[in-house]
């Protein structure tokens, strides 16, 4: 989690953006009604489409639930340090053609520049139509038609791109759904199944491990545990089908690092090979394997460097370890 100035961030946009941004701002955390237009004319919000990007801008302004939507818009997490993760649906229900609606593109522009958006979720149909303003968010990723928004806190802190914001709200999830209505983990659709697998139930499949077994021995590559029963195969890359369960997107990790690396906590360099950790590991236990290269019985023998980096982005981590024993 990161503190991230609002006044800093929306200094660099036109003023008319600006004072727009302000409005969900100032009215955080309260219920309203249709948003009038400001004193300039602009509009905050469009009633003909849940994303308004105006004409005047290449990013989208503001996003908004509608009650009975077609559309899957996920519940709201809000965290005890008044964060909050929204999983908002792009439009139009094919995600391979999300940048086919103009809409979409101004919220990926509004991603890859870091300009936040207003957010704004009805709560109450007519007579008496209202909203609730959950503030400015930053679009930090979108995944399989989901855009998924991290909310600011009012100290101004943020949940940045990686797991840290999305693995509590995921289980979060779980354990409420299980509470409320018995729903076994498995079948809960999110956009971390790998996830939810590793953390909630562990599945087996026998032949990957095989495979694993076959192409690495059986040590784990980062603490050179040589205890069979232990051992997990991994998948180092998103597993999305059979084309996954190749061994170069594989490890076999002791079970405990097998978590940490599908919680993100853990990732390793795709340029050679040596381990990284999140920053709030580095001062317990696991610190002695910063910096530690992978343990592997042939140099021959490694496991996808491109699986390895689609993985350490995801975790957020970079190249180099926040500290380091080396």
């Amino acid at each position: 989690m990161e503190t991230q100035a609002i006044e800093d961030l929306l200094s660099r946009l036109p003023e008319q953006h600006r004072a727009a941004l302000y409005w969900f701002e100032w009215h955080r955390g309260t219920v309203q009604p249709w948003p009038d237009k400001l004193a300039d004319g602009t509009l905050l919000a469009t009633k003909a489409k849940g994303i308004y990007k105006p004409a005047w801008s290449e990013y989208a302004l503001s996003v908004r639930q509608t009650l009975g939507s077609h559309y899957p818009d996920k519940e709201p997490v809000r965290r005890a340090d008044g964060t909050w993760r929204y999983m908002y649906f792009q439009e139009g229900s094919d995600p391979t053609a999300r940048d086919a609606e103009f809409t979409n593109k101004g919220l990926m522009a509004c991603r890859r520049d870091g300009v936040p958006v207003g957010v704004m979720r009805q709560v109450s149909g007519k007579p008496n139509v209202r909203y609730d303003i959950l503030g400015l968010a930053l679009v930090v990723s979108w995944e399989r038609g989901y855009f998924h928004l991290e909310g600011f806190s009012g100290q101004g802190t943020v949940h940045g791109p990686g797991p840290e914001g999305v693995v509590p709200g995921l289980l979060q999830e779980i354990e409420t759904r299980q509470e409320s209505e018995g729903v076994d983990p498995a079948d809960i659709t999110d956009e971390r199944e790998r996830v939810l697998t590793a953390v909630v139930r562990r599945r087996g499949q026998p032949a990957f491990r095989r495979a694993l077994l076959a192409r690495y021995g059986s040590t784990c590559p980062v603490t050179g545990c040589s205890v069979q029963a232990v051992l997990e195969a991994t998948h180092i890359a998103s597993h999305q089908g059979v084309a996954s369960n190749h061994p170069e997107n594989g490890l076999l990790l002791r079970s405990d690092i097998r978590t940490l690396f599908d919680l993100g906590l853990l990732a390793v360099n795709e340029d050679d090979l040596r381990v990284l950790l999140a920053p709030s590991l580095v001062e317990g236990p696991y610190r002695t394997l910063i910096g530690q290269p992978l343990n592997l019985r042939s140099s021959d023998v490694s496991p996808s460097r491109e699986a390895l980096r689609l993985h350490r982005v995801w975790s957020g981590l970079g190249t180099a370890p926040p500290d380091s024993t080396q």
